[in-house]
């Protein structure tokens, strides 16, 4: 699948750039508002966040003078306001805490309701008859459930046994056969080292004559290969030269009919079957201007040698053998020796082809690959010059030479991934281009017919249904040296990777622009060669009769010597070679080995007879009846474990339906009761709810004044210090915490309020969860679900929705966003040569997907999350602000300021604390 990469990293640039102003903006207005709402609160009283009435501090609100000191009145002022804001939220905390006081009483004449509901449930429960008839059949079902489990564990325990016994058994079988191995080889080591000295003996007696006799031999042999070796060197030379004269006087006479056939004006036109060719030129142009080009079907020979067909096996057959192998013309013969032993088109052996021998070695291959696609009706692949150079520089990577194929290197050399196919092309032979275009055309062949190892990958590359679109593609050769053939090679890539983006200018189209050229010719004039011809020809049959003969008597020279040295090779001992006295030592040394080896075997036969063996073998026999004795015992024990456990499946059966008519029962016994009890719960749970939502309030209403009481001594000591002549602080810029009576607002998420007039947003309070508040003394109960049936009462309402009808919501802690599961990473590589084809790639933030491309991106942390100032809730930022929105107001018109101010403070808080990072 392809990919079209574009650059993700301006966007992610812009991206950042944009998110870093907004917070600058959020922090900015939220810094005005902060001002702008403190500004609004007026007044210079002290009151106790304790207490739900406000109390005045005589002698401690410095306003009572005219102040003509500009920074003196506007602490004053703040004073006032902060005075201000805790007179309202004490009035507010005292309706509050009334409204508290209510709740809990209907609290707790809700709780009396329900208790005397579920005691009316289970004495209706409990003095049914129907139910006590249903209990007790229960109960006895479930006394024949334990009874029949019983006896199924009873069961268990014997077939345990039994595999524990047959583990004993099987582990004395497995000793008491290793003891028979033992004793048998206890045995046999006796017996070996009885006849080991004797047979030792006589066997070195019987190698020190043969290595005698062999020795005698060898140095006879060596006699007759001297002798035979000169006259084969003798008759060699003689054929040698031979050879040569015919050679020559063949020179001569190709010479002359070349004199008669070839002279021409140009001396670089030579003759071919069927045509002409010129030998500056390339066998590219030769082959398109001349048409010089092999049929397809090569039983069809039309004389010419260049190919530009390929045989595809079918695809139900694909090992099928080629029709065509041995048709065709006969590229040995020697009217195609123009092709081959002139300096046409040559390769230089120690450099490798060059570059422009590189791109007609590529055209002449996409030549070949796209005539085979255009018989299976497929469109041709185009070749452009910037993916013909994108392909050598693939091909002269070391990834590339192993084989490998490297995702990192193929996309520093295309651009982007690419399907690919790699092989090596032998040199040896390929002196000139026809030459490397023949051991080229064999390594697409294989890749193509051949290629069931890698699971027909390059076949399929090279045939890919591209549909109406033509793909750019190209070849690339690396030429080098192959330390493990000792040899040179090229190494050969084949990359394409989708529609041709730019397919010009299409190097392919250069066979028909030298076929616009017109044909190559050359002038002949006749001469006439023949008598001459002639008079060499009979020299020459004279030395080939002289040849033959000569031939003949090195071939049998030759088939003597290597009979002789096949011998020398493999001298065999003859006993003539040693003297009478010899011999007959020979033959005792053979008959002591005999009788040893003969007395040896028949021990060994009979090993069992040994009385260690018999007695092994005994024990082991015991053994085995043991093991074949426990292995019945544990099927029978089996057996009975199994009609236990039916037996304890049918009882089971019984008692769920026993059960079952016991719940049926109650149900009918408690219907009415059940109900009342459901009424009674709802209520409370209704009353719970209101209280949960009062208290989580008050705990705010505290809060507000706990923090303006603490400004307000601030202002107050502030006013002191400006009237007792102390120079006030340098208005802090809020870049240094250490200047102190400043307006500046603080981190919220950190604890020191030393010198700042600005108090930390207070946190919203978690719903109560039933434990004892010590600063409202009582234990409220659970808060309760929401219900609808009591229309009367506050019902705690869902903080995802907006509902403006209730009073009160109660925060939920939201769950973290899931992060996304990595993806898997498929690299469908073909070893070998293997078609590679690209998988889905990891987008790092460089790749788009197109319309055909599956791209992975980076995953993202969320950017709508806020943490609040609180280690045990977090939610988002929607969320804070509707909880805010939605606290109670029972104050007056300055409470609901303060309010407002604690809202905007938190979120001032929030916008610090819910900066995240986007990774592209």
């Amino acid at each position: 699948m392809m990919k079209e990469h574009i650059n993700f990293n301006t966007v992610a640039k812009e991206h950042k750039k944009l998110y870093k102003s907004g917070k600058t903006w959020m922090a900015a207005t939220l810094m005005t508002v902060g001002f702008a709402g403190g500004a609004m609160l007026a007044g210079t009283t002290t009151a106790n966040a304790d207490e739900a009435t406000p109390v005045q501090s005589a002698g401690t609100i410095q306003a009572s003078q005219q102040a003509t000191d500009p920074e003196l009145a506007n602490a004053q002022s703040d004073a006032q306001k902060q005075q201000s804001t805790i007179d309202s939220a004490n009035a507010q905390l005292k309706d509050q805490q009334n409204q508290l006081s209510e709740a809990q009483g209907q609290q707790s004449s809700a709780q009396q309701e329900l208790d005397q509901a579920k005691q009316a449930q289970q004495a209706a429960t409990q003095n049914d008859p129907a139910v006590k008839q249903a209990q007790a059949d229960v109960n006895q079902a479930q006394q024949q459930v334990d009874n029949q489990q019983q006896v199924v564990n009873d069961a268990q325990t014997a077939v345990n046994n039994d595999s524990q016994n047959i583990q004993s058994a099987t582990s004395a079988v497995s000793q008491a056969s290793q003891a028979v191995d033992q004793a048998r080889q206890t045995a046999t080591d006796a017996i070996n080292q009885a006849a080991a000295q004797q047979a030792n003996e006589a066997q070195n007696k019987i190698d020190q004559l043969e290595s005698q006799g062999k020795a005698q031999a060898s140095q006879n042999l060596d006699n007759q290969i001297n002798n035979v070796s000169g006259q084969v060197t003798d008759a060699q030379n003689n054929v040698n030269n031979t050879n040569s004269k015919i050679s020559d006087l063949q020179g001569q006479v190709k010479d002359l009919q070349d004199q008669e056939k070839n002279t021409q004006t140009d001396p670089n036109i030579k003759t071919v079957p069927n045509g002409v060719i010129d030998t500056s030129k390339s066998l590219l142009e030769n082959a398109s201007r001349n048409n010089l080009w092999a049929p397809m079907d090569l039983s069809q020979n039309n004389g010419n040698i260049i190919d530009q067909n390929i045989y595809v096996s079918p695809d139900n057959d694909k090992g099928a053998r080629n029709p065509n192998a041995g048709k065709g013309a006969d590229a040995s013969l020697s009217e195609y020796d123009n092709y081959f032993n002139t300096n046409f088109d040559l390769v230089n052996q120690q450099t490798g082809m060059s570059d422009s021998q590189k791109q007609e070695m590529a055209i002449l291959l996409m030549n070949i690959i796209n005539h085979a696609r255009e018989q299976r009706g497929l469109k041709p692949f185009t070749m452009t010059e910037e993916k013909y150079n994108q392909a050598q520089v693939r091909a002269s990577q070391q990834s590339a030479n192993g084989l490998d194929h490297n995702e990192n290197d193929i996309v520093s050399a295309f651009g982007r991934d690419q399907y690919e196919c790699l092989a090596y092309i032998p040199a040896n032979g390929g002196s000139n281009m026809l030459s490397m275009l023949y051991n080229a055309e064999s390594t697409l062949s294989s890749m193509l017919n051949a290629d069931a190892s890698s699971d027909w990958g390059h076949r399929e590359n090279f045939l890919e249904d591209t549909g109406d679109l033509n793909y750019d593609a190209a070849f690339g050769f690396h030429y080098t040296y192959d330390t493990n053939t000792d040899s040179y090679l090229y190494v050969l890539t084949f990359d394409y990777d989708g529609p041709a983006r730019n397919n010009t200018p299409n190097m392919m189209d250069r066979i028909a622009q030298y076929q616009a050229m017109g044909p190559i010719t050359g002038d002949a004039k006749t001469v006439d060669n023949s008598a001459k011809i002639n008079d060499l020809n009979n020299q020459i049959s004279n030395l080939q009769n002289t040849l033959s003969s000569q031939t003949s008597k090195l071939q049998s020279l030759q088939s003597q010597l290597q009979n002789l040295q096949a011998q020398k090779a493999n001298v065999q001992f003859d006993l003539n070679q040693l003297s009478s006295d010899q011999q007959t030592e020979y033959n005792n040394a053979k008959d002591t080995l005999n009788t040893v080896n003969d007395w040896k075997q028949g021990q060994l036969s009979n090993l069992d007879s040994n009385s260690n063996v018999q007695d092994a073998l005994n024990k082991l026999s015991s053994a085995k009846n043991n093991l074949e004795s426990v292995k019945q015992t544990q099927s029978e024990d089996e057996g009975k474990l199994q009609q236990a456990k039916d037996g304890l499946a049918s009882l089971n059966q019984v008692l769920v339906t026993k059960q079952s008519a016991l719940d049926n029962a109650e149900q009918t016994a408690n219907a009415s009761a059940n109900q009342a009890v459901k009424d009674a719960q709802k209520k409370l749970n209704t009353i719970n709810g209101k209280i949960a939502d009062l208290q989580n309030a008050i705990a705010t209403t505290k809060s507000t004044i706990s923090n303006a009481q603490a400004q307000l001594d601030k202002d107050n000591q502030k006013i002191a210090d400006i009237k007792n002549g102390q120079k006030p602080a340098k208005p802090d810029t809020g870049k240094d915490e250490s200047n102190k009576g400043t307006t500046t607002p603080t981190d919220p998420n950190k604890d020191d309020n030393k010198g700042s007039e600005t108090t930390n947003p207070t946190n919203p309070a978690k719903p109560d969860d039933g434990k004892k508040d010590d600063n409202q003394g009582t234990t409220p109960v659970n808060p309760s679900k929401p219900s609808d049936g009591n229309k009367d009462n506050v019902t705690p309402s869902d903080p995802s929705k907006d509902d403006k009808g209730s009073e009160t919501t109660n925060p939920t802690t939201p769950s973290n966003p899931t992060t996304p599961a990595q993806p898997d990473n498929g690299n469908a590589s073909i070893s070998g040569q293997a078609g590679h084809k690209p998988g889905n790639k990891v987008n790092n933030g460089s790749q788009a997907n197109d319309g055909n491309v599956t791209s992975e991106t980076s995953s993202s942390r969320s950017n709508s999350q806020v943490s609040v100032n609180d280690t045990s809730a977090t939610m988002t930022r929607e969320q804070y602000k509707q909880q805010q929105a939605q606290l109670p107001q029972t104050g007056n018109e300055n409470s609901k300021a303060v309010v407002a101010l604690g809202v905007l403070a938190g979120m001032f808080g929030l916008g610090l604390a819910a900066k995240t990072k986007k990774e592209f």
